[in-house]
């Protein structure tokens, strides 16, 4: 008789999460923000987080926000005809006019609140506060002293060029995160395996919704860790999420869909769609157009061939 296949549970994983990935909360529509945050608040004894991972969502919050904002645009009152101004809807129209205007500065004094004042009138800012300030073996914060080590490390391995990092960059905050997810694989007593959410290129490549660990970070997790443990990389924080067990809503998810699709870097692997009018599908005229442009491309390789 066949052993039953073990079901992967909660002990058997650690996340770490990016910064990219902390501010889509802003990026988000509320319902999903506040379920998924309200779930990180339950299982954040299994998040591997750092001061640097904080510092850099500080550092760009404001900026988010104000990126999130950039197509709200004033609404106009508009004067109506004389002619019709006396009907029913004019007049509701008109109302109408006014009141979005109003509700229009509203919004705008509320936003400033939530720059000026996060600790009052943001939400995601309180939450992710408490996150990053928790105690935990999984948490590096001040004023603990590994965060020296951890350091000594990270400048090591960027000197070296090693992975994550950017080849523009003189900053080695993703070498810091990346020793201190070593550091918590290693002195982890459950021995789980670990999962990193991000989407900005630094632990691998992203090609649609699949996600490949760049291949040296995956021998060195290998080597440093444990060859039997797993390090898988996805853009999505709902996959991390079902890696624990939790029942993450499907429009949470197909949320979240949306605005990895629209913050995906352009130096991200991308899959390329062609599309096809459904006429030129039905009758061939998409095949013969695309022979025609092949052809033609071949003879040219062909004649730069021979010049060459």
């Amino acid at each position: 008789m066949k052993k039953a296949k073990k079901k992967a549970t909660q002990s058997e994983w650690l996340i770490f999460i990016d910064t990219n990935v902390f501010l889509d909360f802003y990026r988000l529509g509320e319902a999903s923000a506040k379920r998924t945050l309200e779930t990180l608040k339950q299982h954040d004894v299994v998040l591997i987080t750092t001061d640097q991972v904080w510092m850099e969502f500080l550092k760009n919050r404001q900026k988010v926000i104000l990126d999130t904002i950039k197509n709200l645009t004033k609404p106009t009152e508009q004067a109506l005809p004389s002619a019709v101004s006396y009907f029913k809807a004019a007049k509701a129209f008109s109302s109408n006019q006014s009141k979005s205007i109003e509700l229009y500065k509203k919004v705008i004094i509320v936003i400033e609140k939530i720059l000026k004042n996060p600790a009052r009138y943001d939400a995601v800012y309180r939450d992710l506060n408490k996150l990053f300030r928790r105690n935990s073996e999984l948490n590096l914060k001040r004023p603990d002293k590994k965060r020296y080590e951890i350091r000594r490390l990270a400048r090591k391995r960027f000197s070296l060029g090693y992975p994550p990092r950017k080849d523009d960059t003189l900053r080695f905050g993703d070498a810091i995160n990346w020793e201190w997810i070593i550091s918590c694989a290693n002195a982890d007593v459950k021995k789980r395996n670990v999962i990193i959410v991000s989407r900005d290129g630094d632990y691998g490549l992203t090609r649609g919704q699949d996600t490949f660990i760049n291949d040296w970070l995956q021998m060195e997790f290998k080597e440093r860790v444990s060859r039997k443990r797993k390090l898988e990389l996805t853009s999505r924080l709902s996959v991390a999420l079902k890696k624990i067990d939790v029942q993450v809503a499907a429009k949470d998810v197909a949320e979240e869909d949306r605005v990895a699709d629209e913050t995906l870097p352009e130096l991200v692997a991308r899959p390329t769609r062609i599309r096809i009018p459904a006429s030129q599908f039905e009758s061939g005229e998409w095949q013969r157009r695309f022979q025609e442009a092949f052809s033609k491309l071949m003879i040219e390789n062909s004649a730069a061939k021979s010049k060459a």
